[in-house]
């Protein structure tokens, strides 16, 4: 009975034992498992962010940028780019998509695959697919058809963060289950607050389809999770019909089971971990069986030696009343089974010695507790050998390891003869340090107290090692290793925590000046060459208490405690810009680089960081639209500024939908015959509530905004369709002036777009000018040539608008194949008394008369200028001399009534 008791004791401390091993080995999975996931998310990230940064991405730049990304993450099965397309402009879209892909047309699941899409408001069409082998009749699929997609990208707009679809048959491999997560691209890059904003700025969105199963089973294998007996690992996520088995790993029955292990009690251990991932909900379910987590036979071996002792007592007894050779025959037997038991507990040892996790014995009677055993695999994980640890006093041992708070908490445990964990660094021999999970349990081999301590170490360094890296992306930003949002909040809150009473925590947002041109010449490349110096100057330039953030994009927030008043904040932002202003070397051109900055203080301009950066942000818009590279402190009077400009601009971003802009048109009159040969394009607004919108108060911001890129591709299109319907009218051959902006004309698919137009509205290109600024083409002026040339050979006509208030050289102007100067009204104003104007009037027309150029002058509004002009030498003219700019009836009436004009009377 004794012997019984003793060993079932012993069997409940090993299946507490098992309990404890499987569910640190739970925890390991489930951590393993939803980091896999967090992975997915960066990749996703990581390609919505590159049309955040570059704003127009063609399909070779999204197939270099996502190709290195698959390769490192061969569970992912495709990576797309989906863009909206309005139900009116789908013939245009396939059209568009047909020159680079014959037969192209937006398609829709059929019975018997894809088929012509039907009629919809909008699609979401797959534009962008990498791989192309296997996906390539992908190409047009409309993702708002299928609804798991659908309803996936519909949750990702309403939240604002990234959504999944319910497990799927992967296309490639329908007998696997794959998610298809989504993040939608916003124009202008950035997430718009509103949900309202986020579906009318909405364009498209980048997604991610990736096997599950592969995903869950490469993140185990890499970790070393799988290849265990007695475990089952299983993954279930939402499907259609609930919940479904993505992942199963079921190792129960890799080995037999001996029969003694009924006696064992063996006992199956069960965990749940329920999460979330982009909005949908996953389990992971893990099983293991007691006698695999570390348990042994150590109790069936006590009961067997137990049970031998006694019957050997039996045969003693027995011995007075039994033969000399019976006694002899049974002593044999007893030795055999005796030998027998204690093969079983060598096996057992041998089990010990075998384990991959590190297994100590230390005695816990004598001072230091010294090292009695240890196995191989503490050989291999610390580099000691076991004659060196053996005898080696934990005491000793444990002062030189880094991390002394867990190793006192363990020593703690064992004074009080109890278990303990903790999780610590370790030092190996070499002086390598490690993460491990140490426990550390008493072995009782009598009642008062334990005899020994039995301490187990399983290395965890790759689990820490992915928290770490998770920390890093959750924290940094990956371009320039600056904090990034949520870093820029935790230490704006610490240094408000840290200020006194009387004590001032500025806060900065710093923007380039003309960062999107960099992008725009030289390429993203040389943007991030110089957002990574920018990082480094600025940081040189405040001090170490200092934060330096970059919040997206080239905008940056500092941090700045401890300066006392407005003119020590103001000095050390002063010495940010100053340090920017260093010529840098980019791409074998010297180029300089100014900021915008603003400022607001804690107390008095925000109680929390949100406030703080968004104050500081007002300011610095301030600082820009005062004339930039200057620095603005933040005033309450600047909050209804901003707020009329961010109502401006939401307004400003559904204009083009809802069909608020129209275009006027200022004639262009011929001063010889005096006949109208051409109309100015003139965009207005007309807000239902706002009114008549003056250009000048909406063109700076879409230029900002990257909404003038649609804007002025409806203006091209408007223009040329109108001078085509005055044609069809009767009208005579009328040439139609379109302005293009700088960051149209930055474009890479500019020529091709106006081809495009050109052949859509049937308008002949003699019969398009294209103005264009002298600061525009001297950004980039071999760039501006290879255009312009492009345009020429297409028979566009071009002209320089504004000439005169620009820097474009006479060398350079002898280059640019322009076929009209067009002189800046400033010039025209005062020609009649201002010698000064009248001579640089004069220059201009003898110049573009050198130069076999036509030459307009703008904004002629009395007959003594007109009658000087015609004595110069000027072509054409136009102004309120002649006409204002006028709506499409107003200039369609006075077509019809001939195309010859006289001057009005206006008063100077």
């Amino acid at each position: 009975m004794i012997a019984f008791a003793l060993a079932s004791g012993l069997r409940d401390a090993e299946r507490e034992r098992g309990r404890a091993e499987f569910l640190q080995r739970a925890e390991t999975n489930y951590a393993s498992v939803a980091n896999s996931f967090g992975d997915v998310l960066v990749v996703l990230q990581a390609s919505n962010a590159l049309f955040e940064s570059m704003g127009v991405v063609d399909r070779a730049q999204f197939g270099a940028f996502v190709r290195p990304l698959m390769a490192s993450h061969p569970y992912l099965d495709a990576v797309v780019f989906h863009r909206i397309v309005e139900s009116g402009g789908r013939s245009g879209y396939e059209a568009g998509q047909a020159r680079l892909q014959p037969g192209f047309r937006i398609r829709e699941r059929a019975r018997d695959g894809l088929a012509p899409a039907g009629a919809r408001a909008r699609y979401l069409v797959a534009e962008y697919i990498e791989p192309m082998n296997g996906y390539r009749d992908a190409f047009g699929f409309d993702a708002l058809s299928f609804e798991p997609q659908a309803r996936a990208f519909e949750q990702a707009l309403a939240s604002g963060r990234p959504g999944a679809s319910v497990l799927l048959p992967l296309l490639q491999d329908k007998g696997k289950l794959g998610v298809v997560m989504v993040m939608p691209v916003y124009r202008g890059g950035a997430v718009p607050f509103a949900a309202a904003a986020r579906r009318a700025g909405v364009i498209g969105d980048t997604s991610v389809v990736l096997d599950v199963g592969d995903l869950v089973g490469r993140n185990l294998a890499g970790a070393r999770l799988l290849g265990r007996a007695g475990t089952t690992i299983e993954l279930a996520g939402m499907g259609k019909q609930g919940m479904q088995t993505a992942f199963r790993w079921d190792s129960m029955g890799w080995r037999a089971r001996p029969a003694w292990h009924g006696w064992l009690g063996e006992e199956v251990f069960t965990v749940r971990h329920s999460f979330d991932v982009a909005g949908q909900r996953w389990e992971l379910r893990l099983s293991g069986r007691s006698t695999d987590m570390g348990g042994g036979a150590a109790p069936l071996a006590v009961l067997v030696m137990g049970c031998l002792l006694s019957a050997a007592l039996g045969a003693w007894v027995r011995i007075r009343f039994q033969r000399s050779g019976e006694v002899e025959a049974l002593i044999e037997r007893r030795t055999a089974d005796l030998e027998q038991a204690l093969g079983k507990t060598n096996l057992y040892l041998r089990a010990i010695e075998a384990s991959a996790n590190v297994v100590m014995l230390v005695n816990a009677r004598e001072p230091g507790y010294p090292i009695e055993y240890v196995n191989p695999a503490f050989e291999r994980m610390r580099g000691y050998t076991a004659a060196e640890a053996l005898g080696m006093r934990l005491f000793d041992a444990a002062e030189r390891e880094p991390e002394q708070a867990p190793v006192a908490e363990l020593l703690q445990a064992m004074r009080e003869r109890r278990e303990g964990s903790a999780t610590m660094r370790l030092r190996c021999k070499s002086g390598k340090e490690l993460y491990a999970d140490v426990y550390v349990a008493p072995v009782w081999e009598g009642e008062d107290e334990p005899g020994h301590f039995v301490i187990t170490q399983y290395d965890v360094s790759v689990a820490k090692r992915y928290e770490a890296e998770l920390e890093v992306r959750a924290r940094y930003d990956t371009l320039t290793g600056l904090a990034n949002r949520v870093l820029l909040q935790d230490r704006i809150e610490a240094a408000i925590a840290l200020a006194g009473a009387d004590a001032v925590v500025w806060v900065a947002a710093l923007d380039l000046d003309h960062f999107k041109y960099v992008n725009d010449t030289f390429g993203h490349s040389a943007g991030d060459e110089m957002l990574k110096a920018v990082a480094g100057r600025a940081q040189a330039a405040v001090r170490r208490a200092d934060t330096v953030a970059r919040t997206g994009g080239d905008e940056f927030v500092l941090v700045l405690p401890g300066r006392a008043d407005e003119s020590e904040a103001a000095a050390a932002v002063q010495a940010v810009l100053k340090a920017l202003a260093e010529p840098l070397r980019l791409h074998g051109q010297e180029l300089v680089m100014t900021g915008s900055a603003g400022l607001a203080a804690w107390p008095a301009d925000g109680h929390d960081a949100a406030s703080l950066i968004q104050h500081a942000e007002v300011a610095m818009y301030r600082a820009k639209d005062l004339g930039r590279n200057a620095v603005q402190f933040y005033t309450s009077a600047m909050n209804a500024r901003a707020r009329e400009r961010i109502a401006l601009e939401g307004a400003l971003r559904s204009a083009l939908q809802q069909g608020q802009f129209e275009l006027h048109y200022q004639p262009q009159v011929d001063l010889e015959s005096g006949s109208v040969v051409g109309l100015e394009a003139l965009i207005r607004w007309r807000h239902p509530i706002l009114g008549m919108v003056r250009p000048d108060r909406f063109i700076h911001l879409a230029e900002e905004t990257g909404l003038i890129v649609p804007i002025g591709s409806w203006v091209l299109r408007t223009a040329c369709r109108q001078s085509r319907e005055w044609q069809h009218a009767g009208y005579g051959t009328l040439r139609i002036a379109v302005n293009l902006s700088a960051r149209q004309f930055a474009q890479p698919g500019l020529v091709r777009e106006i081809e495009r137009v050109l052949e859509e509205t049937g308008l002949a290109p003699g019969c398009l000018e294209i103005e264009l600024t002298e600061s525009l083409m001297m950004e980039d002026v071999e760039g501006a040539i290879r255009t312009m040339g492009e345009l020429k050979s297409m028979g566009v006509k071009l002209s320089i608008d504004d000439f005169g208030t620009g820097y474009s050289s006479l060398s350079y102007l002898r280059r640019f194949p322009v076929d009209v100067l067009k002189i800046d009204r400033s010039f025209v104003r005062d020609i009649t008394s201002s010698e000064d104007d009248a001579a640089m009037v004069s220059a201009i027309i003898e110049l573009a008369r050198g130069l076999r150029m036509r030459v307009i002058a703008e904004g002629v509004e009395t007959e003594a200028q007109l009658d000087y002009l015609k004595r110069r030498g000027c072509d054409e003219v136009q102004g309120h001399v002649y006409a204002q700019a006028a709506s499409r009836q107003d200039v369609e009436a006075m077509l019809r009534n001939g195309r010859h004009v006289t001057p009005q009377t206006v008063h100077a």
